[in-house]
């Protein structure tokens, strides 16, 4: 083969190379790869609990809410169903700010006093603490016009489980940690839900931290 015809075709391999690296990076700025979720869910599967008799589960079922108490089906990484019951009292003054109101998809760590029951041989915990709540949230390709302490500009977000649901977006006054929002792009994000102790008058009680982009999506040209 001739020194030219070797040199074409490495041309030519160089920018078929150039090419595929382009359409990737386009495609990965559009919307996330499967490796990207399969990261996160090995991320989640990874938190140790930070005590030895903690718990950490998801949330897969509400059986009951209000503001002050709430029970749920809490299935914890190796396969374990528990009933938890999670009340603002049993939660004792110490640990009252940890409160916070659950929904289907979130990943929480609990402590608290478990028990089986004789009847129906299931597992149940009274909850006494609850440190955090990871929580997978869409959040809109644009931004409103809300009213906080004064006039400013909320994200719009709703839990990711209800991605395709007719449900409404929900303000969000408060910033998310590490988030560097762009309009045009729809998000979904894996955050962490850590209660304040004193926060400061007119300021959330929550502070959101981002763990991980699991999907940034184009959604004007």
């Amino acid at each position: 083969m001739s020194f030219i015809r070797l040199c074409t075709l490495a041309l030519l391999a160089s920018s078929s190379l150039a090419a595929c690296s382009s359409h990737e990076q386009t495609n990965m700025d559009n919307k996330t790869s499967v490796s990207q979720v399969k990261d996160s869910n090995s991320f989640i599967h990874s938190i140790k609990p930070s005590r030895s008799e903690a718990i950490i589960g998801q949330v897969t079922g509400v059986i009951s809410q209000d503001r002050a108490q709430q029970k749920v089906i809490l299935m914890t990484k190796n396969g374990q169903p528990y009933t938890a019951s999670i009340s603002r009292s049993n939660f004792g003054q110490q640990n009252a700010y940890q409160m916070q109101e659950l929904a289907v998809g979130d990943y929480i760590e609990v402590m608290g006093e478990q028990s089986t029951s004789q009847s129906d041989n299931k597992r149940q915990i009274i909850v006494r603490a609850m440190p955090y709540v990871l929580r997978k949230i869409m959040v809109a390709d644009h931004q409103v016009d809300c009213v906080g302490v004064a006039p400013q500009l909320c994200l719009l977000i709703k839990p990711a489980k209800q991605a395709n649901s007719q449900s409404d977006w929900e303000y969000r006054y408060s910033a998310i940690e590490g988030f560097d929002y762009e309009p045009d792009y729809e998000y979904t994000l894996l955050i962490k839900n850590t209660p304040i102790s004193n926060p400061p008058a007119d300021a959330s009680s929550i502070h959101s931290k981002l763990i991980k982009v699991l999907e940034k999506k184009r959604t004007k040209n």
